[in-house]
């Protein structure tokens, strides 16, 4: 099905899925692949959008959790696909994340990253997070963010 034929939610599935396979395979060798984020799920009606990212040795701190830089990524990684669909085909570059951090996640566990797009605007994009242990359930971080909307088209033309 073409994308002007889709409903809301068909372009929002679509758009993550876009972006595992972007993130996954074209970026496997940066950050954003070797994190092996997963879709999880999204909702067009709700303005939301979760992954999930295992919990790698290699993303562990000195005792053994989830580096909290790694989460921080995570958050970024999922936050910047939602705002990135809000965009369109605009540029969407991050202006702010604010993490919170509650409680350690081990690993071996999986975090998952639940983003939700509070204000898409025609300039500005502003979101929050949450993230979960699946393993307990139990709250691991909460974030803020907040993304600008670049017109490429019109960054792209020669400056007069």
């Amino acid at each position: 099905m073409e994308q002007h034929q889709m409903n809301g939610q068909e372009r929002m599935e679509a758009h993550a899925r876009i972006t595992i396979k972007e993130n996954n395979v074209d970026q496997k060798e940066r950050i954003n692949g070797m994190m092996k984020s997963e879709f999880v799920s999204c909702s067009f009606q709700d303005k939301t959008l979760t992954f999930g990212y295992p919990v790698q040795e290699w993303e562990a701190n000195r005792v053994g959790n989830m580096h909290g830089g790694m989460i921080c990524t995570a958050f970024d990684t999922t936050i910047a696909a939602l705002a990135r669909f809000y965009a369109g085909e605009n540029f969407a570059p991050t202006i702010s994340l604010d993490v919170k951090y509650v409680r350690p996640v081990k690993v071996g566990d999986v975090l998952l990253v639940t983003a939700y797009a509070t204000a898409t605007g025609k300039r500005i994009t502003q979101l929050t997070c949450e993230a979960y242990s699946k393993a307990t359930g139990k709250l691991v971080a909460t974030g803020a963010s907040v993304y600008m909307n670049v017109d490429t088209v019109k960054e792209r033309q020669p400056q007069k």
